[in-house]
This record gives structure tokens, sequence and C-alpha cells, in this order.
């Protein structure tokens, strides 16, 4: 995947994203220590997670994406790389941290059933999808890093043929609000909208483009480096049998200035009945909104 390096993340390199290039911002020291910060959450004393294990319990995993995503220190180095990337916060928007546990030979999630992988909050292996097919938000950015060195077997894929080509899938009908509801009762739930693989099936040309040659893994970027890229990038994950763990970690933001201006990628294909603007808050833990604040 061929990456466009940036120092700043202004409207201009926004606009970029909405375009469809993948950014990256190189080395950024919050980076840095958010990696850092990870290792030792995760080898520190009092530790008994097996780095390196294919098995490890669903309930290890999960306690260790509790505690990075309600870590103190986690949250506060996360508002230092946005403010590193020049990001302002009154009017940047974003939804919560998320550490991703990629286990080697583990499949591909079932994203069909949000009881798995604790209600869908601690999924490792995705499918093909756009965030955007769930968010319904056009101005998504993708803030996506490795925590430890990763490589083409276990990291994360784009689809780039496919950025602005309808490609079949199941937004029709899904709702974040009856997903959470859904997680409340303990009932089953897509956790996100997927591909329509009849559709795909019946469709010669995305059939074409979603073939291996035209997919690009992720690689060329290090622990401390952060790609940003548009929510309405198809991208999945790299199924993992590296028989190493990948560890990465997430979190997605919408400028509510371009927001209100109509600024944002291309919906070509999204067909979700609402916009869960509440998804996203700021440094105010305010809401985001269409009107002007």
């Amino acid at each position: 995947m061929i990456l466009a390096e940036i120092l700043r993340l202004n409207s201009a390199s926004r606009a970029r994203a909405y375009a469809g290039e993948v950014l990256v911002l190189r080395q950024v020291p919050s980076a840095l220590a958010l990696c850092a910060r990870f290792s030792l959450l995760l080898r520190g004393a009092g530790s008994t997670f097996d780095v390196d294990a294919s098995e490890t319990p669903f309930e290890q995993r999960e306690d260790l994406c509790q505690t990075f995503e309600l870590d103190e220190e986690v949250g506060v180095l996360f508002r230092e790389v946005f403010r590193e990337a020049g990001v302002e916060g009154g009017g940047t928007y974003w939804d919560r941290p998320r550490l991703r546990i990629q286990q080697s030979g583990c499949g591909v999630d079932d994203v069909a059933n949000s009881k798995l992988f604790g209600h869908g909050k601690f999924s490792s292996t995705l499918p093909p999808h756009r965030d955007t097919w769930a968010s319904n938000i056009m101005q998504q950015l993708n803030w996506w890093m490795p925590l430890e060195e990763i490589d083409e077997g276990r990291t994360m894929c784009f689809y780039p043929e496919l950025f602005d080509r309808a490609v079949p899938n199941t937004s029709t009908g899904w709702d974040l609000d009856e997903l959470r509801a859904r997680r409340k009762r303990g009932l089953p739930y897509p956790q996100l909208p997927e591909l329509d693989h009849e559709g795909v099936a019946k469709d010669p040309l995305v059939s074409e483009l979603m073939r291996p040659k035209y997919v690009r893994p992720l690689v060329g970027v290090r622990p401390g480096d952060v790609v940003v890229f548009s929510g309405a990038h198809l991208h999945s994950s790299v199924v993992n049998t590296t028989g190493l763990t990948r560890y990465s970690c997430e979190i997605r933001s919408v400028d509510a200035r371009d927001l209100r201006k109509g600024i944002g990628a291309p919906n070509v294909d999204g067909e979700a009945a609402r916009v869960p603007l509440h998804w996203f808050r700021n440094v105010d833990n305010q809401k985001l909104k269409l009107t002007a604040a």
C-alpha cells in the first residue's frame, strides 16, 4: 500500500484522506510513549499474559483490552497524539480507543453475531468492510497504530480499487442503537455491516477486484507511526498465520467543520438508515451535532 507521509493533519490532508489516500505520521513521540505504556501493561509486574500464545483464553484477552482502553495514561496519550498531529480538540470528535489482539490461527471473526468477542467489542480479525457502512459519517477518519512490530502476515489490508465503487453489503437496516439495545439484553445482532457475499458473487468486476492481486497489505509502518485513512475505505484484517500475535490500537475521529460543510469521502454504497452522531464526542465530552456549536 502506498503511504503518503504528512507532518500534520490539517484541512488539506483531510481532503487527501477523503479522496482515498492513506496517510502516515512518522515516529510521533506520544505514539511511541503509547507503545511503551502498552508494553508495560502487557509485560509488567503481575502480568500473566502469554505474549505470543495462539489460544489465550478470551477472558484474558478481554481483560487486557479493557485495562488498556480504560487506562488513564492511555487516554492522555491518545489526546497527545491528536495534539501532535495538529488536530484541534474543540472541533474534533472521536469515539474511544480500541486495543486489537490478533493471535495466530484465530480465523476471521463471526461479525454476524455480536454475542461473540465480548459483544463485538474485542474483535481481532475483521472481514472486508467500510466503517462508514455503520457510522454513515463520511467525514470519519480512522487512526491505526501498531503497538509492536508487524509484518505482511499480521497487519491490515486495503482494497483500493473499490474505494469509489459500489460493493454489495448488508448496511441496509443496520442500526447502532439496535446493536446496543440487543447487547444489553444478551441478544445476537450483527456487530457491523459486512459484504453481501451473494451480491458480490453476482458482480464480476467487484469479484475480480477483491482477488489477492488487488489487495494491498499495510506494511512499512513501525511502532510510533500513526496511519490515518478514511472510514470509507474497504479494508480488513490480514488473516494471521505467522505464529506471532499482532497488537495494534485504533481510534476514529470526525471533524465537525467538514461535517457541517458536507466535505467528506464519497458514499458509494452505504445504506444504513441512521447517522449515529452520538457515537462521537469531543474533548469536553460534548456529543457531535450537525448544527453549529
